[in-house]
Parts: C-alpha cells; structure tokens; sequence
C-alpha cells in the first residue's frame, strides 16, 4: 500500500511537473505569436504611411504640373492689338500724334506713329526716343509679347527684344534709353 500511495504521488508530481512545463510552452508560444502579431501589425502601419506619402508627393507632383501648364498657357496668350494700342495710345504718343498702324504677330508688337511737330523744336529723334521709352515701360507690365518694333514716320525705327529688360531699384522692368537711342535707325 505504502509502494502504491508513493507510486502515486510520485505520478502526480510528475504530471503536475509536465503540467507546468506544457503551460510554458503555451505561454513562450503565445508570446511569439503576439509578437508576431504586432511585428505584423507595425509593418503595416509602415506600409499605410508609406503609401500616404507617395500619394501626397504625386498629388503634389501632378499640383505643381497643373500649375506650369496653366503658367505656359498665360504666357503663350499673345497680347491683342487692343490691348497694345490702348498702351501705346496713352504711354507712348503725344496729344497730336497719330497712330498709322498697328499689328502683334507671332509676339512682335508693330506700330507706325506720326509724330506732330512739337512746340519745343525738340528733334524728333529725341522725342521718339522718349515716346518708345514711355511705351516699353507701360508695356514691360503686360505679357503676351516678345518684341516692340515702332516705326516714327520720317525719323526712324526701334526694335528691342523683351529679354533685353533691365530693371531698376523697385524692381519695374525698363529698356535702357542707351540701347533705343542706339537701335532708332
């Protein structure tokens, strides 16, 4: 009795021993598989942000494409002859003066102008000198051209390019007079 009553202690004790041993390797298995999990879990979180962020960069990236299509369609927009002739008529004639023509072309803004004999017998190459000046500054402000070409009947003709502006102290764009007195042919 005594050898069946050790038999089943000792039994006992041994399942309790494996009992324990088994729940640790529940426990060790549940945590690797719980750290399985949430490597799982970060590495999606990971993936979701990387994927927000690509779609903001191509958001930004298509934004900044929209805007340098609608920035080159303004530009392109050629400025009309009513637009260089209210310009021209007010910045760049005198009172008497009178305006022949005027035509804008492929970005070149054209104008023949008369000049009327003025009360100060000034030369007229001094007056178109001035004329061609006042009108380049006020058309400097607009886009939509390339060249400013007016002929002064009987005095002579200026041509200047708009990537020959210079600009001054408060940043306004001008032609030198330097360079119309020297293009007035």
């Amino acid at each position: 009795m005594k050898k069946l009553l050790y038999i089943g202690a000792m039994s006992a004790l041994l399942l309790t021993a494996c009992g324990e041993e088994k729940a640790e390797e529940t426990n060790t298995a549940q945590e690797e598989s719980d750290k399985a999990k949430e490597k799982e879990a970060e590495q999606a979180k990971k993936e979701e942000e990387r994927k927000v962020k690509e779609a903001e960069e191509k958001a930004l990236a298509e934004q900044k494409v929209k805007e340098e299509a609608e920035k080159k369609a303004e530009a392109e927009k050629e400025i009309t002859v009513s637009e260089a002739k209210e310009i021209i008529e007010y910045s760049g004639m005198g009172e008497n003066d009178k305006l022949i023509s005027l035509t804008v072309e492929n970005g070149e803004i054209k104008a023949v102008i008369d000049l009327a004999p003025n009360r100060f017998n000034l030369p007229p190459e001094d007056i178109a000198v001035s004329m061609y000046s006042q009108a380049s500054d006020a058309l400097l402000e607009e886009e939509g051209w390339n060249t400013l070409t007016i002929e002064y009947v009987d005095v002579g003709t200026v041509s200047i390019d708009i990537s020959e502006k210079e600009s001054n102290e408060i940043g306004m764009y001008y032609f030198p007079v330097a360079i119309i007195t020297e293009r007035l042919k």
